[in-house]
């Protein structure tokens, strides 16, 4: 059974690779109208196999693929490893997700794993110094 869910998610992981590998000279729109490679990167994105599920999370924010952020940030909220939640709040942060940022935000201040906490931290502060739309107000 092990090597069949191996088998399956290679496969996938393949199907997503192939797509975005020839979708390179094309624009995100073009890569998205295909809903097989979306299906394909968000199953990746949820698999159980962590090496799937990176490169994954990786070429999601390498192609900036917005159709993707809510798989993201699920993902975000029930991941287990923390290396892979590191990985999903650079990639929210390099999309440019609001929502994913305040979820990054959350993790900065909640996550049991002081690693993570520092990292979102700083990955959040980095957003609020470079979004010109945030005022920041200070009191004397």
């Amino acid at each position: 059974m092990k090597a069949y869910k191996g088998f399956v998610t290679a496969v996938l992981l393949a199907a997503v690779l192939t797509g975005l590998v020839y979708s390179q000279k094309n624009s995100i729109n073009d890569l998205t109208s295909n809903k097989y490679a979306l299906q394909n990167l968000v199953a990746g994105i949820q698999s159980e196999n962590n090496g799937v599920k990176r490169s994954s999370i990786y070429f999601a924010g390498k192609y900036r693929v917005a159709e993707a952020e809510d798989a993201l940030i699920a993902q975000l909220q029930e991941e287990e490893d923390p290396s892979t939640r590191i990985l999903i709040a650079l990639v929210l942060y390099d999309m440019g997700s609001k929502t994913g940022l305040f979820e990054v935000k959350d993790l900065s201040v909640n996550d049991e794993d002081a690693k993570v906490r520092r990292m979102a931290t700083q990955i959040y502060n980095e957003y609020l110094l470079n979004d010109a739309s945030i005022t920041v107000y200070v009191t004397e």
